[in-house]
């Protein structure tokens, strides 16, 4: 008897410890995953080509597995995993799926938030670079393990549920949404044991820290950037050294009128200037709208180009129904409506037959624009694997045209790409679904899983990251002295 109680007590104990830290979460019932499942599947029937990168054998063979994991009740984030695993088959990063809006941040701030940031590498190697309090942890320092998991397998375990396109991309997505990936592995952040080396091993218990403070810290030492975004005006220029300019761009989801005043005030100042070598940053752009780039373009190029050689938009019904439950009065036959919405033929998508596809071309031809400040110096691009979307098609553009030279590291975005996405929340588990609608096909694409390549390859080391040394920009601070220098001497 004495026996018996004592392996009880060791089990309870056992049961106690393994759940410290672990969130609660929300069950769900199989006849509500299975409503949210059918909507899933006839969201996904938007997609242009799902069975590129997947056979149409293999991808109804995962439906049917998720079919027998969800014919009992389980919890939201199981839930998430198995819908993700649909979506993220297919290989296209713009279709994803969230968990509902503002989840993240109801956790942390009843559970805390995770104290550190990290990178995972191209290499597989995962290290953190920042810390926002909890010191036991040196920056710098390589995790080998965590709770008792090595690095390797934490990334088999959630390569499943990333929808990506490149690897390098893939690696980013797991080292800005870390603490998202902790929970789909272990269902919690905190006390969490992490083994990690910097000359030797070492194995701590990491505790969250509480969110308000948490976010405090994230503030005092959010980028440039952030701010700028935050305040609809996606864009920087600063005057580096005489003769030499820098043009950011942290995303391509602007507002057109805003956008080209900025740029017409930038290009007088790199006129009254007299600036010779202007470096244009796309790092860190997530994308947006293709057609953005051609303004900028105009300004550093003289001859035709196209900003998309050309895309292919699928009509089906959701999405159609993406616009008519918006705007109802889409739905008269007696309306027709705009001929364009940025770059999509929405007449076509209302009245065309469903199941065919708009293809395009000649939209995305630039004829050559004379622009009062015409910029007629060296450029630059940097560009690394954040460089996504509309991002990695404004290198592409800026590369098949011969604008400049490339510097930084491959694009995470492809050259034919998956974009243009609907959106759609599933009535029951409020999980929200994205789907791509339109193929593209960037200038001068070649094939399938294409980055677009830099001239000088240039990664940066975790002590760039750590210290925030940009590698990059400095490799081209570097080349444009070189040039300069070069081009003095030929002129004497």
């Amino acid at each position: 008897m004495k026996t018996k109680i004592i392996l009880t007590s060791i089990l309870i104990a056992c049961f106690y410890v393994s759940s410290i830290g672990q969130v609660e979460l929300k069950m769900l019932s199989p006849k509500k995953m299975k409503k949210d499942l059918k909507t899933l599947l006839e969201t996904i029937d938007a997609h242009p080509d799902p069975y590129t990168k997947i056979s149409e054998k293999e991808f109804q063979a995962i439906i049917k597995d998720v079919e027998q994991n969800i014919s009992e009740e389980i919890d939201k984030i199981e839930y998430y995993k198995n819908i993700s695993k649909i979506v993220a088959s297919i290989g296209d990063g713009h279709s994803r799926v969230y968990m509902p809006k503002y989840w993240l941040k109801k956790v942390r701030k009843k559970n805390g938030a995770f104290p550190y940031e990290v990178f995972l590498t191209n290499d597989g190697e995962l290290f953190v670079i920042k810390t926002y309090g909890d010191k036991q942890i040196a920056l710098g320092a390589q995790i080998l393990e965590i709770n008792g998991m090595s690095v390797d397998s934490f990334v088999v375990a959630v390569t499943p549920y990333i929808s990506y396109e490149t690897i390098p991309f893939r690696n980013d997505r797991i080292s800005e949404g870390f603490e998202f990936m902790l929970y789909l592995v272990f269902k919690q952040v905190d006390q969490l044991s992490f083994k990690f080396k910097v000359t030797n091993e070492s194995e701590v218990i990491v505790p969250t820290m509480k969110y308000n403070e948490w976010k405090k810290q994230k503030k005092d030492l959010r980028e440039q950037r952030e701010k700028k975004i935050a305040l609809g005006k996606p864009y920087d220029f600063k005057i580096l050294k005489p003769g030499i300019a820098k043009i950011d761009i942290f995303s391509f989801s602007v507002n057109i009128n805003k956008y080209n005043y900025f740029l017409n005030e930038t290009f007088k100042k790199i006129k009254k200037n007299k600036v010779h070598s202007l470096i244009i940053d796309v790092r860190g752009n997530y994308g947006g709208w293709p057609k953005i780039a051609s303004e900028l373009f105009h300004y550093i190029h003289e001859g035709h180009f196209k900003t998309m050689a050309r895309s292919s938009m699928k009509i089906s019904y959701p999405y159609r129904n993406y616009f008519t439950d918006r705007n109802p009065w889409l739905r008269s036959a007696h309306i027709a409506p705009t001929e364009r919405r940025h770059y999509i033929n929405l007449r076509k998508v209302i009245k065309g037959e469903i199941g065919t596809y708009i293809d395009e071309d000649v939209y995305f031809n630039e004829a050559p624009v004379t622009e009062i400040n015409e910029f007629k110096g060296d450029c630059y691009l940097l560009i690394d694997r954040k460089s996504y979307s509309a991002s990695s098609s404004f290198a592409s553009t800026f590369q098949c045209y011969s604008m400049g030279l490339l510097i930084g590291e491959p694009t995470g975005g492809t050259k034919i790409f998956r974009a243009n996405a609907i959106f759609k929340k599933l009535p029951k588990s409020r999980l929200i679904v994205r789907m791509s609608t339109t193929k593209l096909f960037t200038a001068c694409y070649n094939q399938e899983n294409e980055p677009v390549m830099p001239n000088i390859e240039v990664v940066p080391t975790i002590l760039d990251l750590v210290h925030n040394s940009d590698s990059q920009l400095n490799t081209a601070l570097r080349l444009i002295k070189k040039i300069q220098q070069k081009k003095a001497e030929m002129r004497k």
